[in-house]
């Protein structure tokens, strides 16, 4: 068989089986698990299946195939505050994605939040996860009793996010109120990745090979440990996994496949949410009162039950909207029909989401971007991983502008290295009667093409990962001279732990720059605090200025105010 015709085979076998382990594809295929290894490489690099620790599955994280790519911009993410007049938003780590919450806020865009609070926002649109995971534990409860001698033994996949940790403690407490000695082996951060539920479920198969239950507070988690199960290959009759979302076919199909793990699970109904969304987006906009949490409907669904709510179609599983009109209580009004005459419209609404390799993700924005189509709402969808990396690297760059307000002419001035500070050498360079020392390679690049400023390298032992000079020649240079403003760059900053930094050799030349200097203004954006690094380079003590971005918070602020740390805040408006 030619290479082209077995990766097609393999593709097809991977699809129809879901998870292939390297073993069964060189048995299906007849040629050496070698050969099968290679494959899967190629495979993988082309997006066509997702490689994972001893075979590949038909799930890929970032990309199933073509028609389910979500549509993100890619306009630079300062413009998207110009574009948009309602946020919808998942927020999974206030600390990155805060700043551009915090600067839509400021610009008075109305906010709505998906899945959890996110603060501030006009509404929160989301299942009642304590109470649907309850209700789905007190159902595995019952299963266990029929089915499995009132013997549980539970491995909880979820995060450490507010609702994934709600959709858990309602799940076990359920499940305990049935059999009050249901043992909750292993609860576990599986960070919403297949890859690491897979990993996770087959040590914890390993460890425990009485575990029959496994509690997935999402698909993709749910998906893994399937995965893991079959390689593994459990029974379906001695162990079962209970997924909260059925978001999208994957599931779905497991679920309806004859000898599934997969019993039950809790339904969250994208199909509504979206739509849910549009309508608060519309209500914050004409700014109507809205609750503090609209709540979406909930069902658990089985083999049986599912037929109910969703068909089968060529084009995948589809909605029953009479079985949900006839069972389900929706929150809002979804006819647009209902909205009185002279009722203003957005124009555009962003929806910014943090996992887009998520079936919930896919579909919700689907069914959220075909509900603004019938207002005639221009939708669009941002990645919140890019959008963030834009932000952080919009705030560094404004961060280095205000640090060159601080450059006199004749000043002497120590560059560290780091992001901003290249930012700060790229404003620095168009400057005259200057003389700038430094240790960092990429700083001494940029800055030695203006000859008429005097440039200083510190020498040294020259360390690749950060292209700057460390070591005992370079910190001699330093003990030598005297600067009037040292410009550093740290890895982490705590109230406890004070300025830290990832690797000894930086930090002890770091040291020496502190030493050197009669001024520490140090550079950095709000992602960089609330963190300790490896080693301590000083106490915060040291710092006579920070100069930051406006996301962060104020409380921090006021405690640097207390150390005597004069604060400047480059403000992006």
């Amino acid at each position: 068989m030619a290479t082209k015709e077995r990766l097609e085979q393999i593709v097809n076998l991977i699809n129809d089986h879901g998870f292939l382990t390297v073993i069964e594809l060189s048995r299906l295929c007849a040629v050496t698990e070698m050969t099968i290894r290679r494959d899967l490489t190629t495979l993988d690099n082309a997006n066509r299946i997702q490689r994972v620790y001893g075979g590949a599955t038909a799930l890929r994280l970032d990309n199933i195939n073509e028609a389910d790519e979500l549509p993100f911009t890619d306009r630079p993410v300062g413009s998207l505050l110009e574009r948009i007049n309602v946020l919808i938003a998942t927020s999974v780590n206030p600390k990155h994605d805060g700043a551009l919450l915090q600067r839509i806020t400021k610009r008075k865009i109305p906010i709505i939040a998906e899945s959890q609070a996110i603060r501030p926002e006009e509404t929160v649109v989301a299942v009642d996860n304590f109470q649907s995971g309850l209700e789905l534990g007190r159902w595995a409860g019952k299963y266990a009793v029929e089915h499995f001698q009132r013997k549980l033994y539970v491995l909880d996949l979820t995060t450490l996010l507010t609702n994934a940790s709600l959709r858990s403690r309602g799940f076990i407490a359920g499940l305990r109120e049935i059999l009050s000695d249901a043992e909750i082996l292993l609860s576990i951060d599986a960070q919403s990745r297949f890859d690491i539920a897979f990993q996770m479920t087959l040590d914890a198969l390993a460890v425990y090979p009485n575990l029959n239950l496994i509690f997935a507070i999402n698909d993709t988690l749910a998906l893994g440990a399937i995965s893991a199960c079959q390689q593994m290959n459990i029974s379906p009759d001695s162990l079962m996994i209970i997924p909260f979302g059925l978001e999208g076919d994957l599931m779905k199909n497991h679920m309806s496949s004859k000898g599934s793990y997969v019993r039950a699970g809790i339904a969250m109904f994208p199909e509504i949410v979206g739509p849910c969304c549009v309508e608060a987006a519309i209500a914050a906009f004409n700014q109507l009162e809205l609750p503090n949490q609209i709540i979406t409907p909930h069902a658990i669904l089985t083999a049986e039950t599912l037929l109910d709510y969703y068909k089968p179609t060529v084009d995948g599983w589809k909605i029953n909207w009479e079985t949900v009109y006839e069972q389900l209580e929706i929150p809002l009004q979804l006819n647009p029909e209902h909205w009185p005459e002279g009722t203003v419209f957005p124009r555009q609404i962003g929806f910014i989401i943090p996992f887009s390799e998520h079936e919930w993700y896919k579909n919700l924005a689907r069914a959220m971007g075909e509900h603004a189509k019938i207002y005639h709402i221009n939708y669009e969808i941002v990645d919140v991983e890019q959008n963030m990396k834009a932000e952080v690297d919009q705030h560094r760059r404004l961060i280095a502008k205000l640090a060159a307000d601080q450059v006199l002419p004749d000043e002497v001035i120590l560059l560290d290295g780091g992001p901003i500070v290249n930012y700060l050498a790229e404003i620095l360079v168009n400057r005259e009667r200057l003389t700038i020392i430094t240790n960092s390679m990429e700083v001494f690049e940029i800055l030695k093409r203006n000859p008429s400023n005097t440039l200083i390298s510190t020498g040294g032992a020259y360390r690749s990962s950060s292209q700057s000079l460390v070591g005992p020649p370079a910190e001699r240079t330093l003990h030598g001279l005297r600067v009037d403003k040292l410009f550093l760059m740290i890895s982490g900053i705590s109230l406890s732990f004070g300025l830290s930094h990832t690797n000894i050799s930086e930090v002890t030349i770091k040291q020496a720059m502190i030493q050197s200097a009669r001024e520490v203004i140090l550079l950095a954006d709000s992602t960089f605090f609330g963190v300790d690094s490896l080693v301590q380079v000083a106490p915060l003590t040291v710092v006579h200025k920070l100069i930051t971005d406006e996301a962060l918070p104020a409380s921090i602020r006021l405690d640097l105010n207390k150390l005597g740390i004069q604060i400047l805040l480059a403000d992006g408006r």
